[in-house]
């Protein structure tokens, strides 16, 4: 005979009441009309219901907690209701009452990452044929359905393309790319989406009235944003907030318990970055610290905010989630950045992320990932350096002395594209080329040169320029500058300048000038090219050209004519 100690407890003791159900449980959908944020999934399910067009495979996918398992034993319910195939199952009948508590013999739950062999698909596929205990339908409902080997899925095809007709598959995946194509296109797919910060929010309102919890609007806010579109994930956190609390939520309980970022230390973040304030930055990322935050949680705080502020800039009133200063405030640093600019710093942002997950002291990558925000770096535009590379060209073609004149650079495709609705050159670079003297039309060539636009006057620079009769003619010396010149548009524009000062119309003639001789000790040896090259790399304008545009040459060509 076994005696059994008597145990005296000095303090009372309290046992947990072995009936207390979590929230995600508690108050999980029972019927279509109790899913939340799913609206497109309901519809589509309802009426294929009513309309008797029930497929024998459905896919449910998307992010965790979105209602995936949660639709799949409704559609189950309303499928073998006693009253079904139904749109709105009973809940009270035998069969609905089991598949609440997983117990129905005819709806089997499988999970794919501890079932995902072929010899368990091959007993799926033996049990399949036999007829349901006392439903309609015989369903097989397979969670994480993309952990199933290669060689599983295969063994399914058959029986997931012609199934018995007693045989309905509900597939959940949080990750349908790893579900291969032939078996995507035997079922019916359906994205359930992340759910909307609003939604997540009424929905712990109504879980905290129905609880007796006294929950601030600021701590609901908090925990729904917290959630990331997941119910499940929402109603975990409220429990537990709900718990620190002893019945009550507060929003400072939910920024201590979770590490959630004040919106004001992550907008002054945002403000020293612009400002370009180190310190500022250094003071506030301790600050973030002592207050507890998780770095990768503030990280993704910091990035959300960011593209909040994008989204300020372009639509203000796509931002419910925010008071009015809040979107005030929003506004202000979306004015203050350009769209390049915001750009860059959520591109900063996500680095820092990366660097994080491969350090083993993440706070150190923060603190020095913020400190690069404040970085003062100009976003240029690749368009706008381009474009101040042919303006630069131009000016270099005027300006080119007789050294020169016998090295005619090909044009590239985008110099031939250049026409008198280009910009003048940058300010130090025309100052650099022209002393900063100004040219006066007193003539007909002079008039041309100082009127058009680049590179016009660095073609007619090196060309001759007479009137005969009603005509002007211009001799240039290579094909690319009588190219140039036959442009209607720049021919009517040099017309216009003759007209001014000749009092009468003229015509504009383009001729091109026959080639030179080159010498004869140039054309037998290439030596010379040498000293060309140099004599090119010596010249003001082109060291000018290097200053501004912090460049190098990276090949130069001599043509030789002849």
């Amino acid at each position: 005979m076994v005696r059994l100690k008597r145990i005296h407890f000095s303090e009372p003791v309290f046992f947990m009441d072995s009936k207390y159900t979590v929230s995600a449980r508690k108050f999980r959908p029972g019927s279509f009309s109790e899913i939340v944020g799913q609206e497109h999934i309901v519809r589509t399910l309802t009426n294929a219901i009513s309309k008797n067009r029930i497929a024998h495979a459905y896919i449910f996918s998307g992010t965790r907690g979105v209602g995936k398992t949660t639709s799949a034993r409704i559609l189950a319910k309303a499928l073998n209701c006693e009253k079904g195939p139904t749109t709105e199952p009973c809940l009270e009948c035998d069969n609905c009452k089991e598949i609440t508590d997983g117990v129905s013999m005819d709806v089997l739950e499988i999970d794919g990452a501890s079932n995902r062999g072929i010899d368990n698909i091959r007993e799926l596929r033996e049990n399949a044929r036999f007829s349901p205990t006392k439903s309609k339908y015989r369903i097989y409902i397979i969670d994480e359905v993309h952990q199933i080997s290669k060689d599983a899925f295969n063994a399914l095809l058959k029986t997931l393309e012609e199934p018995p007709p007693h045989v309905v598959f509900i597939f959940a995946t949080t990750e349908l790319a790893k579900v291969p194509d032939t078996i995507l296109s035997r079922c019916q797919n359906f994205e359930f989406r992340s759910i909307a910060t609003k939604d997540i929010a009424d929905q712990l309102r109504m879980i905290a009235g129905h609880e007796a919890i006294e929950a601030t609007d600021g701590a609901i806010t908090l925990l729904a944003r917290r959630a990331r579109g997941s119910m499940r994930d929402a109603q975990s956190l409220f429990d537990q907030t709900a718990a620190y609390g002893g019945g009550s939520v507060s929003e400072d309980d939910v920024k201590l318990i979770l590490g959630v970022a004040d919106r004001a230390l992550l907008g002054n973040i945002i403000s020293a970055a612009i400002e370009h304030d180190r310190v500022a930055l250094l003071d506030l990322s301790e600050k973030a610290s002592f207050t507890g935050s998780d770095p990768a949680l503030f990280l993704d705080d910091l990035a959300e905010m960011t593209r909040d502020i994008m989204v300020a800039k372009i639509s203000p009133e796509r931002l419910p989630d925010y008071s009015e200063d809040e979107k005030q405030e929003l506004v202000k640093l979306g004015k203050s950045l350009s769209f390049d600019e915001i750009q860059r710093m959520f591109n900063v942002l996500l680095e820092i992320g990366e660097r994080m997950k491969l350090s083993g002291q993440p706070s150190l990558c923060l603190e020095m990932g913020l400190l690069k925000l404040a970085e003062k770096r100009d976003v240029v535009k690749i368009d706008d350096l381009l474009d101040k590379v042919d303006q630069a060209q131009a000016v270099i073609e005027k300006s080119s002395p007789d050294v020169v004149g016998e090295y005619i650079p090909q044009p590239t495709s985008k110099s031939r594209m250049v026409d008198e609705n280009v910009t003048p050159a940058p300010l130090e670079i025309s100052e650099a080329v022209t002393g900063g003297a100004v040219i006066e039309s007193g003539n007909i060539p002079e008039a041309l040169k100082a009127a058009s636009r680049p590179p016009v006057p660095g073609i007619l620079e090196n060309a001759s320029i007479e009137v005969k009769g009603d005509a002007v003619v211009i001799t240039v010396a290579d094909r690319f500058s009588l190219e140039t010149l036959e442009v209607r548009d720049t021919k009517n524009s040099l017309e216009e300048i003759v007209k001014k000062v000749l009092g009468r119309p003229a015509r504009i003639v383009v001729l091109l000038r026959e080639p030179k001789s080159a010498p004869e000790d140039v054309k037998k040896n290439g030596e010379n090219d040498g000293t060309v090259k140099k004599q090119i790399m010596d010249l003001p304008i082109i060291q000018k050209a290097f200053d501004i545009f912090n460049g190098e040459v990276a090949h130069i060509k001599v043509f030789k004519e002849g």
